[in-house]
């Protein structure tokens, strides 16, 4: 499918919990039909940046499009 959106595509993503900075200007994108791993250590925003793909927390800045439809 050489024309279709990414599956996931990350623009600009900022995530910050008040001083803490997680994710700072995070820009990827999966096409299909990839598959892909997420690893890091404990505490390096794994979570954090699954929650905001899914659309269960807002970033502080940036956006995320799932199969072409920003959230």
């Amino acid at each position: 499918m050489p024309d279709a959106p990414p599956i996931i595509k990350v623009t600009g993503l900022v995530n910050r919990f008040g001083d803490q900075v997680v994710h700072d200007h995070l820009d990827f994108q999966i096409d299909t039909p990839e598959i892909i791993g997420l690893v890091g250590g404990s505490g390096s925003g794994k979570s954090v940046l699954m929650r905001t793909i899914v659309g269960l927390q807002q970033p502080t800045a940036g956006t995320v499009a799932v199969r072409g439809d920003a959230a």
